[in-house]
């Protein structure tokens, strides 16, 4: 009778001390699982994805403005600079090579790791925009250039896994002159197994390598000169950061003239 009396209080008291226990860590688990959410809320907030680029095409473009000191306490005005030269190939050109090339594969005139080359004239900072790119999104690049230009620019293009050709200083009215050439290269190219085919033993060919499977490839004319996704890349990328940039208090901009 005793034993039995004393029993029923201490399970009770178990019971009870048991049912404090569970709440008590059930609080507690739930406190530390939002300690940990916060912990993690604050890192993701100093590491926000948009501030990790996506390889080196996610560098191009949103480039900072710089305010020139000498000449903004020189002339009372404050003069900013666009650093162009902070995009991955030292140039603004990346912004219009990237619109060019984006804009095919909408067109599905072209597609990534398929043996597609793509073909450009030029003698400037353009050809260093594209080898850069195409290497990056899965493209051959295939640049033709005056052989008048300084070694650096070929062995960089080359360095940049691009096939360099190199030909005569010619006038734009010549088909042979560097950019009516780039044209006739491109759409030479799928016709047969090979460009190398067509392509005049008179030119100097350098790095003529393909490291793409070419079982869909085809040829594409960046057009570099008539292409207006050249200019497109300025006005809806450029301008609006510029703009963005200054709060849109701009009193006057200043850019030089080329194939911008």
């Amino acid at each position: 009778m005793f034993d039995s009396t004393f029993k029923q209080p201490l399970q009770i008291t178990t019971l009870v001390f048991g049912l404090i226990a569970g709440v008590v860590l059930t609080f507690s688990t739930n406190s530390l699982l939002n300690w940990v959410k916060k912990k993690q809320d604050v890192v993701d907030n100093y590491t926000k994805t948009e501030e990790i680029a996506d390889g080196v095409v996610g560098l191009i473009g949103n480039t900072p403005l710089m305010r020139i000191k000498s000449l903004s306490e020189a002339t009372g005005c404050e003069i900013l600079a666009k650093v162009e030269f902070l995009n991955p190939g030292g140039s603004l050109k990346d912004r219009a090579a990237l619109n060019i090339i984006k804009k095919a594969e909408e067109q599905g005139l072209i597609s990534p790791n398929s043996g597609c080359t793509i073909f450009e004239g030029t003698s400037g900072s353009t050809g260093i925009s594209i080898a850069i790119i195409s290497r990056a999104k899965g493209y051959n690049a295939w640049i033709i250039m005056p052989d008048d230009q300084a070694e650096e620019k070929y062995q960089l293009l080359e360095k940049l896994g691009a096939t360099v050709e190199k030909v005569r200083p010619a006038s734009i009215v010549d088909k042979q002159q560097f950019v009516n050439l780039a044209k006739s290269r491109a759409e030479q190219f799928g016709k047969h197994q090979g460009v190398q085919q067509d392509v005049d033993k008179d030119f100097e060919i350098i790095n003529m390598q393909n490291s793409i499977d070419n079982s869909r490839k085809a040829g594409f004319f960046a057009n570099q000169f008539e292409n207006l996704s050249n200019a497109e890349a300025h006005y809806y990328g450029t301008g609006p950061e510029i703009f963005r940039q200054t709060n849109g208090k701009i009193d006057a901009f200043v850019a030089g003239a080329g194939t911008l």
